[in-house]
């Protein structure tokens, strides 16, 4: 994964008593892992990523620390961890330069809860490089993920949804 061309972001709608209604989006570049191709041309279960989730950034600081320190607790629980198990609706290896839609079915580690999750997925394979994105949403409770309780915040929607912007260059 490069890093510094890729992205992951959460999103969640929200009202707020000075704004109405709007929508929180969160994202970091913080990102490490690999997704490994098999011999078939085909993503190898146990492909991995991790997010640094003490590194995620919105238009508000004070959301921000609110979040690490309370919501995600970012000093005990730092990352976030995708471990593919398996892939839909991909017959064969990415054509060359051909955007491709699948899905990625893999555990999803929150804090200290791991669910199955699918990712919407397109993925474009140009020479070494592999750009595409992916989208997943689940609702707070399954994280044990707490909404914040302070003033500001008229309601918030406990559904979140989790994008991903990614480029990988093969490894040598």
């Amino acid at each position: 994964i490069v890093p510094e061309e890729s992205a992951t972001r959460y999103r969640v709608a929200e009202e707020l008593a000075t704004v109405g209604v709007t929508e929180a989006v969160s994202e970091t570049r913080a990102m490490v892992g690999a997704i490994l191709l098999g011999a078939d041309g085909l993503p190898v279960p146990c492909s991995r990523f991790d997010v640094d989730l003490r590194t995620l950034q919105s238009d508000s600081a004070r959301r921000d620390n609110y979040l690490y320190e309370n919501t995600l607790q970012t000093e005990t629980f730092p990352l976030a961890t995708f471990v593919l198990r398996g892939v839909e609706g991909l017959a064969g290896p990415l054509v060359e330069g051909e955007e491709t839609s699948f899905t990625m079915i893999g555990d999803l580690t929150l804090k200290d809860a791991t669910r199955l999750v699918a990712w919407e997925t397109t993925a474009t394979l140009e020479g070494d490089t592999l750009t595409g994105s992916a989208a997943t949403q689940f609702e707070m409770p399954q994280f044990a993920i707490e909404p914040p309780r302070v003033q500001i915040v008229v309601s918030l929607d406990e559904t979140v949804r989790l994008e991903i912007d990614l480029s990988a260059r093969r490894a040598v």
